[in-house]
């Protein structure tokens, strides 16, 4: 008796569009600062978006907003709605969509 032939899956390499949203809008100050060369205050604009620490001052809650509030939003919309309760990332696989997941 022979063998049942299972279909072939394409892995291709996909870009989470929600995380990679949330990481640019903490790190786009930072790029251009660095883009003209200042790389000091281009990692130190970085550290207070992403840590909320001041190297000079301590902690301040409002830098979050900045960087690393984004980023778990992007987390977690990529979570629920490319994941289970939507799958949106399914919908987009089956339509042929390259490279894009949500």
């Amino acid at each position: 008796m022979g063998r049942r032939k299972r279909g072939r899956r394409n892995y291709s390499m996909t870009i989470p569009l929600a995380p990679v949203i949330g990481l640019v809008a903490g790190l786009a100050k930072p790029a251009a600062l660095a883009y003209h060369g200042d790389l000091e205050g281009a990692a130190y604009i970085a550290l207070e978006n992403y840590t909320g620490f001041d190297i000079a001052g301590g902690f301040d809650i409002e830098r979050l907003k900045r960087g690393l509030l984004p980023l778990v939003m992007g987390l977690l919309v990529h979570k629920f709605v490319g994941g289970p309760p939507l799958n949106l990332n399914r919908v987009l696989g089956r339509a042929k969509v390259p490279f894009i997941r949500i």
